[in-house]
């Protein structure tokens, strides 16, 4: 059947409770539409969406994101995509969220899960210059060695500077370092940010959660100057109360900041869905959504017939077809989370459309 159909079955009764009631998911999911107009779409979708919240001109993000990995391909031919990705992620993440970590108290709200689930990636595109950038010095150490002459000690450095200082005077590290202490984890926010700027090597979840913070922090500075808490609206009725800001806005990042990292800076301190429920959701329907992401070595991707999910009452399956796939994505899993809950199993069965009904 595909795990699309899937999705698209368990999700269509939940769709309300995330804003997405007719913007075109199902189509989206299985009309059929070449990759083009998928990622035009998606970018649209992703932009209704959040119209509700006031965050639609957050989502322009996803259309640049667009433009830049289509002209990349030429630089970077094995790059796969994100924006169809963010929005399959996300659909991926509703499902494991009412289906599974809901009965289990641990569920995430709708708009936490919008913001970390929708623009976990666009900060992307520093990433991308980073690799761009990196074959000129490569190029000139390797001109050095063919000469016979000691390579030069140089390198490009892109890295985020300033992002860290919010409008209210308060900083974006110190924030998101709160809640990984809050969930358990020894992750330490500026070490890890200090790790990416000595490598020089572009973490995109550091980029991309420090990124959606300075941006929601500048709309909180529009609408609620004050940070008051309590309800405060806008012209067209958004309530702009610091307490969101605080329980979802804050989190979505931090769970954003984490959803790239090394295993090694998990070592000892799994994520839990008990205590880090967003960033496990996050990590989890990251990297579980692996079909359909075109790349320069897959200009379709690999087919969404070959993937499923089936939820249980007490864990759920993914099922993969590809053995290899299905090993790398174990080991990945169990090098970041707790992973008590989940199987990874053969995608090999034609699975009859009752087994799949969600219990």
């Amino acid at each position: 059947m595909g795990i699309n159909r899937t999705l698209l079955t368990a999700v269509t009764p939940q769709l309300r409770l995330y804003d997405c009631e007719d913007v075109g998911i199902a189509d989206f999911l299985v009309g059929g539409w070449r990759f083009p107009r998928r990622q035009k779409e998606a970018g649209a979708i992703i932009q209704m969406i959040m119209h509700r919240h006031g965050k639609a001109g957050l989502a322009k993000h996803i259309a640049a994101l667009a433009k830049v990995e289509k002209g990349i391909r030429l630089l970077q031919p094995a790059q796969r995509d994100h924006v169809v990705h963010a929005l399959l992620s996300f659909i991926l993440g509703i499902h494991i969220n009412e289906a599974f970590m809901r009965n289990r108290g641990c569920a995430v709200g709708p708009l936490q899960w919008k913001l970390a689930g929708l623009f976990h990636d666009i900060g992307y595109p520093a990433q991308v210059a980073s690799k761009v950038l990196s074959p000129i010095a490569d190029r000139i150490k390797a001109m050095a060695q063919d000469l016979g002459l000691r390579p030069p000690d140089i390198s490009f450095q892109v890295h985020p500077v300033g992002f860290d200082r919010l409008t209210d005077r308060r900083h974006s590290l110190a924030l998101i370092q709160s809640k990984f202490v809050e969930w358990g984890l020894k992750v330490d926010a500026l070490t890890e940010l200090n790790k990416m700027i000595g490598a020089g090597k572009v973490r995109h979840g550091i980029v991309s959660a420090l990124s959606v913070l300075c941006a929601i922090d500048l709309l909180y500075k529009k609408f609620n100057d004050k940070r008051v808490r309590g309800p405060t609206f806008d012209d067209e009725g958004r309530d702009w109360d610091q307490k969101y800001f605080e329980q979802d806005v804050v989190p979505a990042c931090a769970a954003i900041f984490l959803h790239d990292l090394p295993p090694e800076s998990f070592a000892g301190t799994p994520i839990r869905k008990e205590k880090a429920p967003l960033a496990f959701l996050l990590r989890l329907a990251d990297t579980l959504q692996d079909w359909e992401r075109p790349s320069g070595r897959n200009s379709r991707g690999v087919s969404n017939r070959k993937f499923d999910i089936r939820i249980r009452s007490d864990y759920f399956e993914f099922f993969v077809a590809s053995k290899s796939r299905r090993q790398n994505l174990l080991a990945e899993l169990k090098a970041c989370l707790d992973t008590a809950y989940i199987r990874v199993r053969p995608n090999t069965v034609r699975h009859d459309a009752r087994i799949w009904r969600r219990p």
